[in-house]
């Protein structure tokens, strides 16, 4: 007996041990994610003694991840590499929970034998439950007079250490603590520091007795949230329901969410998710730029962590990981984008990943500019007026010298323009007026009297803000054609060319298709052109754009302009194509040639005729408007030459199909062609 107790002794040492480059694991949290069954019989006790304080005074905002922070805040045992970790000190000051001043010495020890310089090296002692400080973690809000503060909130967990650290983390920072009344937890939370934020529905069944109104009403004042997004969990499988599962906000305008394979049992939830983020105006007043990262394994990849010009993201070691890092890449150009596989503190999972256990520390004393940016087209007749408020919340005078709108004009260098402070808080500036058909970059900078300078965007130079000029005598309504959805890309948007003069304008030229970017003018209603607009009469134009191609590998939105020639300038339509609708292949030479189907419509049966170029892997489907593939006629080698496929209106199951438009589509291993039938029943 007492071999035994010496040989657990020495197991319980040999655990806390000084790993070298994370070659021995940390011990283990004892709870879980989820709740044990032991806890479950302790729901009752979340928020039980929560106090409710007066939320802060408004104006509220809430600090988003993207923006400065000044530090992490992780726990012991830990539940990272210790490589993310010493990634982390290299820019920031990390906050180690840690629970005596014996483990804190532990943790030292750790830290320096793997490089990690302690001198970025900060420790809260206290106890905890577990290591995801993101779900108990401090959420930073400033108020009216620009004290950042913390909001805390009744962790949905019974776990009474974890859910005291914020109020700790407030006192070690010296800034207000407020309590909101609202169990909920950080990784089903995110914010675009603009008043916008989104969870799943999962807020509303941890609290049944708060309507949805309450709910909404208490995000408000303690947050400043004004649109507050309630989402379907995209993982009703998984016990956790957390939004950091599966997607996640990147910047005021952009949104990143998973993607998984047709064959997933989430996938058609998932696609309305990506379809309904398209589709919503973010805080800049035009729609979200929905990013899309393959998970088809529902890897962990949206679980990262932005700290300033970085993004940690948890790899897991397979031939997704470059994929994911290239998604980041083109999402947030200009940034540090870097990979860490967990192979020891508990791996990576697809609920519970780096996001989850790493809460960000904001600047308490941040300066924060806030811009809403000029996009999209904008008159050729006059200058650019920039505004911002530039709210120090060091209570340091801002550096008036120091206030400018940096931009460029299409590829030149960029200048500067001081913004002259204007009134308490805000600035203005100018960019001056530039020629029809120019492209306008710009991004903003300032600093104060503690030493801190700041950018908007935070990573300034290398991700812009951008707008291009036009001549308004006459207007393209709109002037910006967003295609995001598979219905949008083949029955094509319409903008029109409205003629704002009391005179005649004369349409010279339309141009007809992209080239680098595939779209094509699908009808003009001028009968002809050159072609005559009146005063206050317009010209509608159809685009369309090539049908989705499975599997594109291109990340990021698809960018171009079509131009316009008329009797008084040049206009340019700006197209933003989102990658998951159109053919990425830009192979010139045709592998194949798709025919016009014959008798089109159709009422019994019609022939499809193709041409192969080169032996190989043919696919020939059937797909309905929604895009939902109904028959497949072809998947398997073919030889090169001339195809005749009979196709009778039936689907994969022997059902006869209702009558209205079908896609036939034929994929090689090189292209994909798509083209439209009618059936009449």
């Amino acid at each position: 007996m007492k071999q035994i107790s010496l040989l657990f002794f020495s197991i319980l040492i040999l655990g806390k041990m000084v790993p070298a480059q994370d070659s021995i694991p940390a011990p283990g949290p004892i709870l879980r994610h989820w709740m044990t069954p032991e806890e479950l019989l302790r729901k009752g006790e979340i928020g039980k003694n929560f106090v409710e304080t007066d939320p802060p005074v408004a104006p509220v905002r809430n600090v988003a991840e993207f923006d400065q922070i000044q530090g992490a805040l992780i726990a012991y045992p830990f539940g990272i590499p210790l490589l993310a970790i010493k990634e982390m000190t290299l820019d920031l000051k990390v906050t180690t929970i840690v629970e005596s001043l014996s483990e804190k010495n532990l943790v030292i020890q750790q830290y320096l034998a793997n490089g990690i310089d302690t001198g970025h090296c900060n420790f809260l002692i206290a106890p905890t439950d577990s290591y995801w400080t993101r779900d108990y973690g401090p959420w930073f809000v400033s108020d009216s007079s620009n004290q950042i503060g913390i909001v805390d909130f009744p962790y949905n967990r019974p776990r009474p250490y974890d859910d005291e650290i914020p109020k700790k983390i407030a006192a070690m920072l010296g800034i207000p603590w407020y309590g909101m009344n609202l169990t909920t937890t950080g990784g089903n939370y995110m914010t675009d520091g603009l008043g916008i934020g989104a969870s799943t529905t999962l807020v509303w069944d941890e609290n049944p007795s708060l309507s949805h109104q309450q709910i909404a009403q208490k995000v408000n004042e303690y947050l400043g949230i004004e649109t507050y997004y309630l989402r379907t969990d995209l993982n009703p499988q998984e016990y956790i329901k957390h939004i950091d599962c599966w997607g996640k906000f990147l910047a005021p305008d952009k949104i990143l969410l998973k993607k998984v394979n047709p064959s997933h049992p989430n996938y058609t939830l998932i696609e309305n998710e990506a379809i309904f983020w398209a589709g919503q105006i973010c805080s800049y007043g035009y729609p979200f730029k929905v990013f899309r990262v393959r998970t088809p394994n529902d890897q962990p990849y949206t679980n990262s962590v932005i700290v300033n010009n970085k993004v940690l993201v948890p790899f897991m070691g397979s031939n997704w990981d470059d994929s994911a890092k290239a998604v980041y890449e083109a999402a947030m150009p200009g940034y540090i984008v870097k990979g860490f596989i967990d192979n020891f503190s508990p791996a990576w999972e697809s609920t519970d990943a780096l996001h989850c256990r790493v809460m960000g520390i904001a600047d308490v004393g941040q300066l924060y500019i806030r811009h809403i940016p000029i996009s999209g087209n904008q008159s050729s007749e006059h200058d650019y007026m920039i505004d911002a408020d530039i709210l120090a919340c060091s209570h340091q005078p801002v550096k008036n010298d120091s206030v400018f709108i940096h931009y460029k004009i299409n590829q030149g260098a960029y200048n500067t323009s001081l913004m002259l402070n204007t009134g308490s808080n805000h600035y203005r500036g100018t960019i001056r007026k530039q020629p029809a058909g120019s492209v306008i970059r710009y991004y903003l900078s300032a600093a104060d009297q503690s030493g801190r300078h700041s950018t908007i965007p935070l990573i300034g130079a290398g991700d812009p803000f951008k707008f291009q000029t036009i001549n308004t005598q006459l207007t393209l309504v709109p002037d910006t054609l967003w295609y995001n959805n598979f219905v949008e890309a083949w029955l094509g948007l319409i903008t029109q060319i409205h003629n704002n003069l009391s005179e005649n304008v004369t349409l010279t030229t339309v141009q007809d298709q992209g080239f680098e970017v595939p779209w094509w003018v699908d009808s003009i209603s001028a009968p002809s052109l050159p072609h005559t607009i009146v005063p206050g009469d317009s010209v509608a134009i159809l685009i369309k754009v090539p049908i989705p191609v499975a599997n594109s590998p291109v990340s990021g939105y698809y960018e171009d302009s079509l131009r316009i020639t008329s009797s008084v300038g040049i206009q340019h339509l700006v197209i933003m194509i989102n990658p998951e609708i159109i053919n990425a292949i830009k192979d010139k030479q045709s592998s194949a040639d798709l025919k016009t189907n014959f008798p089109n419509p159709f009422s019994t049966e019609t022939n499809i005729p193709f041409t192969i170029n080169k032996n190989g892997k043919v696919i020939l489907e059937i797909f309905d408007l929604r895009g939902v593939k109904v028959r497949s006629l072809i998947a398997g080698q073919l030889i090169a030459g001339h195809r005749n496929v009979l196709w009778n209106g039936i689907d994969d199951q022997g059902n006869r199909l209702p009558g209205g438009i079908y896609l036939y589509k034929l994929t090689t291993e090189r292209q994909t062609f798509t083209k439209r039938m009618v059936l009449i029943r």
